[in-house]
């Protein structure tokens, strides 16, 4: 098994070197978001008339990543839409190849206004109405799981969401639980050789994407900083470098009597609403990888729900700050 996957991934990473270098120019077509009403009510459409609904009787079985899906994202054009898609649904024909099965909830982003300090935008604001969806990687096995959790901001009026991808590493963790470890904008190295292999590829997009920083174990946050939910731009934008999300000594405490082989979907549906899942912590680049400052709470507002909604349809961009395009 362990053979397979590494095949796998060098198949996958060698036919990303058949790509060409040269930056490419992309369309950036959005796919399907709500165009009107507040950040709340978009939230609360999305919650209560796709979400809700399509809620799974039965949770259907954790797969692992397959021959097909490597091939489907060894392919630039197919990867490069995480980049350069706006919206919140996927394309049609398009589908989950990674982190493909989660569960979904209402959160709300709680910013300490005396904690901000030169933030803008949503790290100010903070943000009253956001849907986040966990997941894993790929199947989870008793040595190790691959935890993920992207969070979706909506914008009031005719704007797209603002979405944000956070891990704690590409490598996935030993522990049991999904918050056993803090979550991140900004990755450690990775270390396994199939994972490097996996980080070479991705750069490879990055850079035909035009990212000025194709490391992709570094997502910006500077969409965030530019915005607020209100829909109201930023003049002059201040992004922190890295935020980190840890968990909180009460969800820890929530999910202390739970069993490492039960589904995840399970246990985060246990979890009640009005709980703080993690402290928000930031530092700008110029400080030291240690230096953290307090900046807010994520919350959970309604219980954990698996949809074949999220699973299938709801989609989370994947934002890398990009280098301007020469014109033509």
């Amino acid at each position: 098994m362990i053979m397979r996957r590494f095949l796998l991934t060098a198949l996958a990473v060698l036919l990303s070197g058949c790509q060409s270098s040269e930056p490419l120019p992309t369309a950036r077509q959005p796919t399907a978001y709500a165009r009107h009403g507040t950040a709340c009510e978009k939230a609360d459409a999305m919650w209560r008339q796709k979400i809700l609904p399509s809620r799974y009787a039965r949770l259907p079985p954790l797969q692992g990543v397959g021959f097909g899906d490597l091939l489907a994202l060894a392919d630039t054009a197919f990867s490069l839409q995480a980049l350069t898609v706006e919206g919140d649904e996927l394309a049609p024909g398009r589908r989950k190849r990674i982190h493909a099965f989660g569960a979904e909830a209402r959160l709300r982003l709680e910013i300490d206004p005396q904690a901000a300090g030169p933030y803008t935008g949503v790290f100010r604001s903070g943000a009253a109405c956001l849907i986040g969806r966990f997941s894993l990687a790929t199947r989870p096995t008793p040595e190790k799981s691959v935890p993920g959790l992207a969070l979706k901001i909506f914008v009031a009026g005719d704007q797209p969401s603002l979405n944000l991808h956070l891990m704690h590493s590409v490598d996935g963790q030993r522990e049991p639980g999904f918050f056993a470890h803090p979550l991140s904008n900004v990755l450690p190295p990775p270390e396994s050789f199939a994972t490097r292999l996996l980080q070479r590829w991705f750069a490879q997009v990055a850079e035909q994407f035009g990212a000025s920083d194709p490391n992709p174990g570094r997502l910006t946050l500077d969409h965030l900083a530019g915005m607020t939910p209100e829909g109201v731009r930023v003049h002059a934008p201040f992004a922190p470098y890295q935020i980190v999300l840890r968990p909180t000594a009460a969800v820890r405490v929530q999910l202390a009597l739970a069993s490492a082989e039960e589904d995840f979907r399970i246990v985060l549906a246990r979890l009640p609403a009005g709980l703080p899942l993690y402290e928000v912590v930031a530092r700008t680049e110029n400080e030291a990888p240690e230096r953290f400052h307090p900046l807010g709470t994520l919350v959970l507002d309604a219980p954990v729900v698996a949809s074949r909604y999220g699973d299938e349809t709801l989609y989370f961009q994947h934002h890398m700050a990009r280098n301007p395009l020469p014109k033509p």
